[in-house]
């Protein structure tokens, strides 16, 4: 189980840093747009695509599973200080399971959106080209599905706590 829950932190971590990474490059293109176009009056002409369809999807999604596992997502414990530790495992995992029923049914609707978006060929047309962006319909998808499968390692975890864990 140690091993399944590294593989998933492995997996978290790689998915954070490309969202870390989005983030940087949508900063960089977006001051190099501003640079540009206040200094010699030139502008990148798919820098509000880019980062529309590009860099704020992967900085929103492709981190979720990071965020699960670490156990940071936005979460109200209204009544944890009053349940005991088996208790509070026990609404943990419902919770994680919940949580993975719900990234898992989001992953299918965006699945189904991103095929349709690939089959056509989905591109924004800019005034000298066609720039595809059926890719980015991908992201989402996949962000939802590495978090609904780290959700359920995580029930799992909850309900089968290592024996450390227990006297804790």
């Amino acid at each position: 189980m140690t091993a399944l829950v590294r593989l998933a932190a492995v997996v978290a971590r790689i998915l954070a840093f490309i969202g870390a990474a989005g983030v940087v490059m949508m900063m960089v293109h977006i001051s190099l747009d501003v640079a540009l176009r206040n200094l010699f009056r030139i502008s990148i002409p798919v820098t509000t695509e880019m980062v529309a369809r590009y860099y704020m999807v992967a900085t929103a999604f492709l981190p979720l599973s990071w965020l699960e596992l670490r156990r940071e997502m936005v979460s109200v414990e209204l009544f944890d200080f009053a349940l005991t530790r088996p208790v509070r495992r026990v609404s943990d995992a419902l919770v994680c399971l919940l949580s993975a029923i719900v990234y898992a049914s989001l992953s299918w609707a965006t699945w189904n959106s991103a095929l349709s978006n690939f089959r056509s060929g989905t591109y924004v047309e800019l005034a000298s080209m066609k720039m595809p962006v059926w890719h980015s319909y991908f992201l989402p998808s996949a962000g939802f599905a590495i978090a609904a499968l780290t959700c359920l390692l995580l029930t799992f975890q909850d309900l089968h706590p290592a024996p450390s864990e227990e006297t804790a």
